[in-house]
């Protein structure tokens, strides 16, 4: 049986609601990269993003879906890979953590996320289910129930320098109740199952987000018909 009948196509949020019977969380156990960024953590990736947030914090991008928080400062972004495209200017100031993640299969988004103090990003569900979203704490100032994420019906607290594995098709929200700012590292990479598709994983998942801004630029987009709404997608890819 070859892979692609083995395995559902992938999902992507074009599609529809996402009903598939998949876990909520990954196990770290089942992935050997996790132990490179957790034991690398302290002496070479902590420096690196602390350079780098010294030089750029001040000019972080505010994520563009600011109705998944309700105010365009509240939670910012800082890439360095996004969907297999590296962001060269960023990209500089991390060469040991680039070099961790380029020698794991199907990497292919890393950046960091901040989040403001008081803020909740409202419930949500991720572009695809053919990649494992990863979370890895850099600065926790809290832990549940005060800042912590939540996928489906469960809840997780994050920590400084260890990782978390999680669906990101399935419905997910996070908040940070602290008087201080979190920030992590989100990264993405393909599953197993799907790298010999990644090149049309990450070309499909651009051409939503790339729908998404242009709704979010022109709000009459999103009354348009899905057929319609669609050719505009294959046109962005």
């Amino acid at each position: 049986m070859n892979q692609l009948n083995k395995y559902p196509k992938p999902w992507f949020s074009y599609k529809g609601a996402y009903e598939r019977d998949t876990p909520f969380y990954y196990n770290n156990a089942d992935f050997d990269w996790v132990d490179q960024l957790e034991s690398n953590y302290f002496n070479d990736i902590k420096p690196e993003i602390e350079a780098f947030m010294q030089a750029k914090g001040r000019s972080l991008d505010p994520y563009f879906n600011v109705d998944l928080v309700g105010d365009d400062h509240s939670w910012k972004i800082g890439g360095f890979y996004f969907w297999g495209n590296k962001i060269e200017e960023n990209s500089t100031y991390i060469p040991k953590l680039e070099k961790i993640l380029t020698g794991i299969p199907g990497f292919v988004s890393c950046g960091i996320s901040v989040l403001n103090p008081k803020t909740d990003i409202k419930a949500h569900n991720g572009d695809t289910d053919a990649s494992v979203r990863v979370h890895l704490g850099l600065k926790i100032p809290a832990e549940l129930p005060v800042c912590g994420l939540e996928v489906g019906n469960t809840q997780k607290s994050w920590e400084e320098g260890k990782v978390l594995i999680f669906n990101d098709a399935q419905k997910h929200r996070a908040w940070n109740h602290s008087d201080e700012i979190r920030y992590i590292l989100i990264i993405d990479i393909i599953r197993p199952e799907y790298l010999d598709q990644q090149s049309e994983v990450c070309a499909n998942s651009l051409s939503l987000i790339k729908l998404q801004q242009l709704e979010y630029k022109f709000p009459i987009v999103k009354k348009l018909p899905n057929f319609i709404r669609g050719i505009i997608r294959h046109i962005l890819k």
